[in-house]
């Protein structure tokens, strides 16, 4: 599934990283690490700016010089207008553009800027539920394929061993939807819900790790302090926090995929009665009002 990425980065000599959330960061960081025999320039901002830890990449910090150096561009789809401006401006330069796209959600929004789209001579999805997704949502746009998901191999090397089974910590990851859910904050209906009816009602489970996005201000989750046996990650990777835990909760984070894909416990905090989340259905359980939990993962 990787063979054309490999072509590709090994057919040029000189490429550039253009990053800014910590989803496609985390991605892209991983890929970097499987080519080592290849010098990346990276031109990053934002959460990325924490991740990149690569000893085969120059750092640019100015896009004049980063143009002036490559002939091919990477790029991470996050929720900015970061990516897609160096996106316009690579086009414009005739540099051969590849994106990556790191989550299950809002795929043309990505490539959206100024009411038109703009897209890559390549864009890669790491998965055949993602490949699906995006040929539904970015036609007609068509050259799309699937690329190895180098990041889910570095989280499993870095656990090393199997998942802390007995572990009663429980991990949380926060998002702040721009949703209303009963005429209340999306979040807040979450994780009230989890802390009810899978949290207070488990036995097996006796404190929460939340952890905030990277961009978001912390001061949103306020009201988590009035829970009781919780602490809050503010790292920018959540790798230790993974370490400590047994199970992964949030609402439809691409952390919880990740997590399940590496073994853990994982559950959507999003009640049943609402919506479902908007991540693959063999990688999650719901949690089920009154203090009882489903079980078995979602499969329709």
């Amino acid at each position: 599934m990787s063979a054309l990425i490999e072509s590709l980065l090994k057919k040029h000599s000189n490429i550039g990283v253009v990053s800014y959330d910590a989803g496609g960061a985390n991605l892209l960081n991983s890929l970097i690490n499987n080519f080592l025999d290849i010098q990346f320039y990276l031109y990053i901002d934002g959460p990325a700016s924490k991740i990149f830890d690569n000893e085969n990449t120059i750092l640019v910090d100015n896009k004049h010089d980063l143009f002036d150096s490559i002939d091919l561009l990477i790029l991470g789809t996050g929720g900015t207008d970061f990516e897609k401006n160096l996106l316009i401006e690579a086009k414009d330069n005739e540099i051969f553009t590849i994106s990556f796209l790191d989550h299950f959600v809002n795929y043309k929004k990505r490539f959206e800027i100024h009411n038109k789209f703009i897209f890559p001579d390549l864009c890669f999805v790491s998965d055949n539920y993602s490949y699906e997704i995006a040929l539904k949502e970015l036609y007609p746009y068509k050259n799309i394929h699937i690329c190895k998901n180098y990041y889910i191999d570095s989280l499993k090397y870095f656990l090393k061993k199997d998942v802390n089974k007995d572990s009663k910590n429980i991990l949380y990851v926060l998002e702040n939807l721009d949703e209303k859910w009963e005429s209340k904050l999306a979040w807040k209906i979450a994780f009230q819900h989890f802390y009810n009816n899978l949290f207070l009602n488990n036995s097996n489970f006796n404190h929460i790790i939340v952890r905030p996005h990277p961009k978001d201000d912390i001061n949103i989750y306020a009201d988590i302090h009035d829970y009781e046996n919780v602490s809050f990650d503010m790292n920018i990777s959540g790798l230790n926090s993974l370490k400590k835990v047994s199970t992964v909760v949030g609402i439809e984070s691409y952390f919880l995929y990740l997590s399940s894909q590496c073994g853990f416990n994982v559950y959507t905090s999003i009640p049943n009665d609402i919506r479902k989340p908007r991540l693959p259905k063999d990688s999650y359980k719901v949690i089920k009002k009154n203090g009882t939990q489903n079980n078995k993962k979602e499969t329709s």
